[in-house]
């Protein structure tokens, strides 16, 4: 089979489009620049001839002496990569021929089909002028097809499922099954309660550590029997097929659904494939974007954001922690932002960056109703979050130009970093300038902190002698302070009679040697205690 066509592509970017989980390089030169224009299939009994830059699949070669002659013929006729059947033993006479020859030896995963893997290198050939391609594009799609063609052949409604019990697709001919059936293509995740009875009686043990469809006649109860296939590739498993079934297969169909399961297999590879490319893109844009400068208008035109103003948005959690359980919200957080954000802000662009999510979206205006828009979108997202982490957002300002982005980003995480300082005060959406006051204190405090300062003076003095005399002057300083000098409502925070709470005040007039009634000198210590500074004596 000859899949040529007139458009070229490299190598590095046909692999990449694959992936590693599909391809493995195994000899020869790693030339990622190097000319790509058709895909051959080679048969030992009816060799094809075979044009420059071409991919050969070595569809029956065995690796063994003739492995070295084929290279050597490649290598002549000027193909650029030869595509061999893993496990892959190259010795030093192959690895040789494929350095002299130019040709890139790689190994397909076992489970792999030779036709589909033929299919999806023509599909990668046929790239846009924007670098698109059609691998993954259209690999949802093509599992529903799948999972209609098998339900057709076993004559039985069909769900393909992930490893979480997710439901990737499902035939279109679900008539007659039970609830839990109609309940997991409603809900595409198979229920819970049903779910957790197959796990617990080992069904998903079964279905995963057999080569052939496994039939189960009572999977839980009120179920009707199923038939489930694993998916694998290679040494990974991918998910399973369920079917909805009256019996046991025929061999026949048992035959059908394990071919069905390697086809599915490399559909579910596209997928992944395709999701993980997008993804990449996704992140590699968005970091361009809040870096601002020439290059975030380079993206931004990739984008089609065109000249509207833009923000940057970041959401973290609320207390960060190294939990694994929170990682995987992280990850939800990005991919589920991206669906809250598309039908509003359909341009809006969303990845995770380290241990956030950013995102970049382009407003119509720069006026406070357009800037309230996107406070509100947060705090609902927010508050649709179904996680074991709270989180929270810090939106950046509106830029006229998304050179301009560093600086949306910079306050975005600046009033992250405030909602954080102080998770129990309630707010869980916040701008810079909600918080200016707050960002600014801890910049000051991040100031001190790094130029080593130990703050002395009237409140090392009061701590001190709190210390040595088991008094409280100092903590009843700080609530005259933070109560404007209300005595009356002062003494109550710190539990003592008015008259007290007075002569208290007397005496640290006496030790500290402040004047109370000086507003620069209540503004310095409101300050130092604001910063969170323990008052230390300077030795």
């Amino acid at each position: 089979m000859d899949g040529g066509t007139s458009t070229e592509a490299d190598l590095g970017r046909l692999v990449e489009r694959l992936g590693s989980t599909l391809l493995t390089i195994k000899a020869g030169p790693r030339q990622p620049g190097r000319a790509v224009t058709t895909v051959v299939l080679h048969d030992p009994l009816d060799r094809p001839d075979v044009p420059p830059d071409a991919v050969v699949l070595g569809v029956g070669v065995a690796v063994d002496d003739s492995l070295a002659t084929l290279v050597r013929a490649l290598g002549k006729a000027g193909a650029t990569a030869l595509v061999v059947r893993e496990p892959v033993a190259i010795d030093g006479v192959v690895a040789r021929e494929a350095e002299r020859g130019n040709v890139s030896i790689f190994g397909l995963v076992q489970g792999a089909s030779w036709i589909h893997v033929a299919t999806l290198l023509s599909g990668a050939l046929h790239l846009s002028a924007d670098g698109g391609s059609s691998v993954g594009g259209d690999a949802d799609r093509d599992l529903f097809a799948l999972a209609n063609s098998l339900s057709a052949l076993l004559d039985a409604p069909v769900t393909i499922e992930d490893l979480s019990s997710r439901v990737v697709a499902f035939s279109a001919d679900q008539a007659g099954t039970d609830e839990p059936r109609r309940l997991t293509i409603l809900g595409l995740r198979v229920p819970e309660i049903y779910n957790r009875y197959v796990r617990e009686h080992g069904m998903f043990r079964l279905v995963y550590a057999s080569d052939r469809p496994v039939f189960i006649q009572n999977p839980a109860p009120g179920v009707h029997p199923r038939v489930a296939m694993r998916v694998q590739a290679g040494d990974e498993i991918l998910g399973s097929i369920w079917a909805a079934v009256v019996g046991p297969l025929t061999p026949e169909r048992e035959a059908t659904m394990i071919e069905a399961a390697r086809v599915i297999a490399l559909e579910m590879l596209r997928a992944r494939v395709g999701a993980d490319a997008s993804q990449r893109l996704g992140v590699a844009l968005l970091s361009t974007l809040i870096e601002g400068g020439a290059g975030a208008r380079e993206a931004a035109q990739q984008l089609g954001f065109g000249s509207s103003p833009t923000c940057v948005l970041v959401f973290g959690q609320l207390q960060p922690d190294e939990e694994v359980r929170t990682a995987a919200d992280i990850q939800r957080i990005a991919s589920t932002l991206r669906t809250h954000l598309r039908p509003t802000y359909p341009r809006a662009v969303a990845a995770q960056l380290g241990g956030t999510v950013y995102a970049v979206v382009p407003v119509r205006s720069a006026t406070p109703p357009a800037v309230q828009a996107v406070k509100d979108l947060a705090a609902e997202f927010i508050a649709r979050l179904d996680t074991t982490t709270e989180f929270c957002a810090g939106i950046g300002g509106v830029v006229e130009n998304v050179s301009e982005l560093a600086a949306s980003r910079r306050d975005a995480d600046a009033a992250l970093r405030v909602l954080r300082s102080n998770p129990r005060d309630g707010r869980r959406v916040a701008s810079l300038a909600d918080v200016l006051i707050e960002s600014l204190l801890l910049r000051l405090s991040d100031l001190i902190a790094a130029d080593r300062i130990e703050l002395a003076g009237p409140l090392a003095d009061l701590e001190e002698y709190d210390t040595k005399h088991g008094t409280d002057l100092l903590p009843t300083l700080q609530s005259w302070l933070e109560h404007f000098g209300d005595v009356a409502a002062a003494a109550r925070s710190v539990h003592v009679h008015k008259n007290t709470f007075r002569y208290r005040l007397d005496r640290i007039q006496q030790i500290a040697g402040v004047d109370l009634t000086d507003p620069d000198e209540r503004f310095g210590l409101m300050l130092q205690l604001r910063l969170g500074q323990r008052p230390t004596r300077t030795r």
